[in-house]
């Protein structure tokens, strides 16, 4: 089985648990948070990651944050699961597949949109305004600049990819030329 579709399952697992006991956000919360330490402790990862690691010593790095943070039992009991199926390897994408599904629930959408400069704050709330419009959800926009677009936009919600960039257009251009 492919690493996402393990990693969506997992998920969605979860998702339905924090639905049936009213914590879903607490979960989510829970998760960013754990994933933060995660990526920002290389020992704490290399330890949770490692095939040859010893059980016992990953469930005892992991109390350590469970006593400190008191996450939810939910979220305790799945980060636990984690380790002893042994896969941890799984979690940033995990997290990242959980936080869409509690976004879908909650009626949001994350669009990530790909531009040459800075968009003004005007020209950002007007795009969100419009996607808004379009989908019937809150968006959550994520802008980033990318100079290899040379201008124009690259627009990503879900799976679906919305590109009016100059470099696309000048290949498809370039394509139509060769015949």
């Amino acid at each position: 089985m492919h690493e996402s579709t393990l990693a969506k399952r997992y998920a969605t697992a979860l998702a339905e648990l924090a639905v049936e006991q009213n914590l879903l956000e607490a979960v989510g919360s829970d998760l960013n948070g754990f994933l933060e330490l995660f990526r920002s402790t290389p020992a704490l990862r290399f330890l949770l990651t490692s095939p040859t690691a010893e059980r016992k010593d990953q469930h005892a790095a992991l109390a350590i944050f469970l006593e400190r943070a008191a996450p939810a039992h939910v979220t305790s009991s799945f980060l636990k699961l984690l380790i002893d199926k042994r896969r941890m390897t799984l979690l940033e994408s995990i997290v990242a597949a959980y936080n869409g599904d509690m976004d879908s629930r909650a009626g949001r959408l994350a669009v990530d949109v790909r531009v040459l400069m800075p968009l003004s704050g005007v020209t950002a709330d007007r795009m969100r305004a419009t996607l808004a419009e379009a989908t019937g959800k809150e968006i959550q926009l994520n802008i980033t600049t990318d100079p290899g677009i040379l201008g124009g936009m690259v627009v990503t919600m879900g799976s679906v990819m919305i590109d009016y960039s100059v470099r696309n257009h000048l290949n498809r251009l370039k394509a139509s030329m060769r015949g």
